[in-house]
């Protein structure tokens, strides 16, 4: 069983058991702001102060076994008038802490925890990471469903926890013995944050927050988190913005990736420097894939419409194929620990800086039975441009995959029937949201998307490619 960290003394014990038995804990340990350990109290000890006579309401701190000494460098033992089991306890518990959180983690990756690996990015993510020989668990609540990592579900190397990083309990289950994680998850997308913007800072922002407290906590320095170029916002064209650039936000997604990088680098310190990933709209086949992305919608309409719809067209957004951002994931695990710590990184590339109307051009040209259809009103204010020079300087990245190769092998795969319509639920972010606002739904609706479309398929046409590695006629 494990310890429940806590910062600050003020939780009230009765919150303090209620976190203990989510998580099956031993105990709860209390750091202060500084991370130096406050004290420490058993699960018994909680409940035995109420059975003395202690309101539920007092804070935890009335019955913590307080340390002796608090140094500056780091946390200490119970006084000699605790409880034997009890100073066992906590000794076990601070010489762990002490010896994993001495200074950076350079021991060898061999288990990686991806936090959100069933998503868009988390299921290539997954694919590349086990191809490169690591062990990979995924802590995912599943709220799109397990397709993306159905088909990884055998693979000896591979775990899938279904759990909430919200959660204290699932959290600490998942990093037990990862050496690294890689923290994707959350509601993605503008049209998906704005649903319910309460539960949109939830898992963007408090989630975040809570898994690199923890991972603080247990000396896991290895710590990847995916944000996004939207953070750019608005600009006025006239160059590319690098990370060192002011952030111009016009969405609650972005304010909410700006916040959780502000939270990372608050908690950074010489124990603690987590690399920040921003990544440019992302398109691409993947085995959750997604119809609400520019770089995959505007192809499905070109075959199934015949027209490629542009709004405004002006807008300059920058792209990236899933698969190049997987393989920065991966490079920046394998890199010498020094090359990334504490640093953030634009992913994409300079030549996939385009307008709107400029992939809208591209993908005209690769179904030429579509055409291009303008529409004077924008439903997207975004507008910049990106420089991606920092990645390729210090990892020699450089993405292999564009815009036009995408649509030549999604065409292939239209044409072999490998996707539903794509305005299939389970293929918005936002659609399978409304239709699930809660994760025990989630699963009912999946269900019932693939039913619908079952129905309007003959009955002849396989699926599998839908659930597999790749689209039959295509690739990833």
């Amino acid at each position: 069983m494990r310890w429940v960290p806590l910062t600050g003394d003020d939780t009230s014990i009765s919150e303090a058991i209620a976190r203990v038995d989510r998580t099956d804990g031993r105990g709860v340990v209390v750091f202060d702001d500084r991370n130096r350990l406050v004290g420490a109290a058993t699960s018994d000890r909680l409940r035995g102060a109420l059975l003395e006579g202690t309101t539920p309401d007092a804070p935890v701190s009335s019955v913590l076994d307080e340390p002796t000494t608090a140094r500056d460098d780091a946390p200490s033992v119970p006084g000699p008038d605790a409880e034997d089991e009890r100073i066992d306890d906590t000794v076990e518990t601070v010489a762990s802490w002490t010896e994993r959180t001495a200074g950076p983690n350079e021991a060898d990756i061999e288990t990686i925890l991806v936090v959100g690996g069933a998503g868009y990015v988390g299921s290539v993510l997954c694919r590349c990471l086990l191809e490169d020989g690591f062990a990979v668990r995924v802590l995912d609540p599943l709220m799109y469903g397990a397709r993306g990592v159905a088909a990884l579900a055998d693979r000896e190397r591979f775990e899938l926890y279904r759990g909430d990083a919200r959660a204290v309990g699932d959290v600490l289950g998942a990093i037990e013995d990862v050496d690294a994680v890689v923290h994707l998850g959350g509601i993605v997308g503008d049209p998906a944050t704005e649903l319910d913007p309460r539960k949109t800072l939830e898992y963007n922002l408090h989630s975040t927050q809570l898994l690199a407290s923890i991972c603080k906590y247990h000396g896991l320095n290895r710590f990847l988190f995916a944000s996004t170029c939207s953070v750019y916002g608005r600009t006025d064209g006239t160059g590319r913005c690098t990370e060192d650039d002011p952030l111009n936000p016009v969405s609650l997604y972005a304010r909410a990736k700006i916040q959780s990088e502000r939270v990372l680098r608050e908690l950074a310190d010489d124990r603690f420097e987590p690399t920040i990933l921003r990544m440019a709209t992302v398109y691409g086949y993947s085995p959750r894939m997604r119809f609400d992305l520019v770089g995959n919608v505007l192809p499905a309409k070109a075959h199934e419409k015949g027209v490629v719809p542009v709004f405004g067209g002006d807008q300059y957004r920058p792209n990236v194929h899933v698969e190049d951002v997987a393989r920065a994931y991966r490079d920046c695990l394998n890199a010498p620990f020094e090359d990334v710590a504490g640093e953030t990184f634009n992913v994409g590339s300079n030549e996939q800086n385009y307008r709107i109307d400029e992939l809208a051009t591209v993908v005209a040209d690769t179904f030429p039975e579509a055409e291009i259809e303008y529409h004077d009103d924008r439903t997207d204010e975004r507008s910049y441009r990106v420089e991606f020079a920092k990645l390729q300087s210090r990892l020699d990245f450089e993405p292999t995959r564009t815009i036009r190769d995408h649509c030549l092998e999604l065409r292939e795969a239209f044409e072999a029937d490998a996707f539903a319509s794509s305005t299939a639920t389970r293929y918005s972010n936002r659609a399978t949201l409304e239709a699930a606002p809660s994760h025990e739904e989630t699963d009912a609706v999946i269900e019932a998307d693939e039913a619908s479309v079952l129905e309007e398929r003959d009955e002849s046409t396989p699926i599998e490619a839908e659930v597999g590695d790749r689209p039959s006629g295509g690739t990833r």
